[in-house]
């Protein structure tokens, strides 16, 4: 473990950057945990991790967690509660932080399996609604998630800590044109649903689900594009009795991942 004491190191340096750019993480190609939990999972699940940092404090209160993410790090650093702080993302941080590569995205979507259950994300913007997407669909047996242009990434600091590492855990897909990868995934006998809060949708409840299903869910404000409504053969909505016009889109994609699976589950 090399000691670290002053703020302005270099690698401390680096892992501020990658903390609060996108851009930084896009440009490097790395992602940046914080939080005992989530670093363990990361090293668990495989990922690359090419620097560890902790705090002495850390060191005694998570000797299991730091013992097993050191073991896979190139490289692991002792720092100051100052530098802890510097780097930290949250509010009271546990002083553990890796850098590590980011996981694989398959723009590849003709891998879905025909018989697999899958949500696709349209441009929704806020990472910790695509972090607690990613945890619900872990938690429910998702196939995978499939993310579009638009979205927030999935690993960016917020959306790993809302998403408790599921985004390691499960197979995550990109496309930047989804309405023609729902119709191909039409062509091979899938069933691309649209989630719409409109008039004329079938009642999500009523549906019966069979085995290769793709959920669209849209954007916070705006829903789904009407080129990607268009290319979904089938929209459903959910049945809402109460006052309030619209759901949270994670909460609407928990209940909508719920009714793809529980035939299944």
């Amino acid at each position: 473990m090399i000691k670290i004491t002053s703020k302005e190191n270099p690698a401390v340096r680096r892992a501020v950057r990658l903390m609060n750019s996108a851009r930084e993480r896009r440009k490097t190609g790395l992602i940046i945990c914080e939080g005992a939990r989530l670093c363990g999972d990361a090293a668990e699940s495989g990922v690359e991790i090419e620097e560890l940092f902790c705090t002495a404090r850390a060191m005694e209160k998570y000797p299991d967690y730091i013992e097993k993410i050191a073991g896979s790090a190139g490289a692991a650093y002792e720092i100051s509660e100052e530098s802890a702080e510097k780097i930290s993302d949250t509010e009271s941080t546990q002083g553990v932080f890796i850098v590590g590569k980011a996981p694989r995205v398959s723009d590849d979507l003709s891998r879905l399996k025909t018989t697999g259950q899958y949500v696709l994300l349209e441009n929704l913007q806020d990472p910790s609604n695509v972090g607690a997407i990613f945890r619900t669909a872990e938690a429910f047996g998702i196939d995978g998630v499939i993310l579009t242009e638009g979205c927030a990434s999935c690993f960016s600091p917020k959306a790993m800590r809302a998403g408790m590492g599921a985004m390691f855990r499960i197979p995550v897909f990109f496309t930047d044109d989804a309405p023609s990868e729902m119709k191909k995934a039409t062509e091979r006998n899938m069933r691309p649903m649209a989630a719409v809060p409109r008039g004329g949708a079938a009642d999500v409840t009523g549906i019966r689900f069979f085995k290769g299903a793709v959920m669209c869910v849209g954007n916070e404000g705006n829903g789904l594009s009407e080129e990607l409504i268009m290319a979904c053969p089938e929209k459903i909505t959910i049945p809402m009795s109460g006052r309030a016009e619209s759901l949270n889109a994670a909460t609407a994609a928990a209940i909508l991942m719920w009714e793809m699976v529980r035939g299944y589950v």
